[in-house]
């Protein structure tokens, strides 16, 4: 009988994480929202100047669930934006054209979105998510975190430069794991 139940167990646990991945929520891009189908707005077009902020999201999966600390998007994301020289980085958001606002939501499934803001109006413009893969041993969720930050700065670049492969996806050859269900 100790056996039976444990099998039980075993099995329902594949089950439900089979179920989990086959279900799991599409990033934006392949659900087909915010793609460059819609008219991008001019100042996304023509900033120059950014400043990436950091908006305080769920702390509680740090460290625990995932290496680093609540600011580990927004640091990964400021690196990978740096590294891309699209933008100037600057450190005032006064002084920027766009504001790229980077939060990690861990609930109900792991999450990092980035919205853009103008930074003369404030006017919401544009805005990216991308799941984290909810991997059940640490050293692939923090891998699947890496992965959807430099998702979201693909986004970025394909919103900007359409037709253009995104960094990302030269740099790494990966894609969304919503991407591989299909």
């Amino acid at each position: 009988m100790f056996l039976s139940w444990k099998r039980t167990v075993a099995v329902g646990a594949i089950s439900m994480c089979c179920a989990m991945a086959a279900n799991a929520q599409k990033s934006s891009a392949a659900k087909g929202v915010n793609t460059v189908a819609a008219p991008v707005p001019a100042p996304l077009l023509n900033g120059k100047r950014a400043f990436i902020s950091y908006e305080l999201g769920d702390v509680t999966s740090f460290p625990s669930a995932y290496s680093g600390g609540p600011e580990r998007a927004y640091s990964e994301f400021f690196a990978q934006m740096k590294a891309w020289g699209r933008f100037e980085l600057v450190m005032d958001p006064g002084d920027a054209d766009l504001v790229f606002a980077v939060r990690f939501v861990d609930a109900p499934m792991p999450q990092i979105r980035v919205g853009i803001s103008d930074g003369k109006t404030h006017v919401a413009l544009w805005g990216f998510v991308e799941q984290v893969d909810p991997a059940m041993f640490k050293k692939h969720r923090d891998a699947s975190f890496s992965q959807s930050v430099q998702l979201l700065v693909g986004d970025v670049q394909a919103l900007i430069t359409p037709g253009a492969t995104p960094q990302a996806a030269k740099n790494q050859g990966k894609t969304r794991l919503s991407d591989q269900a299909q």
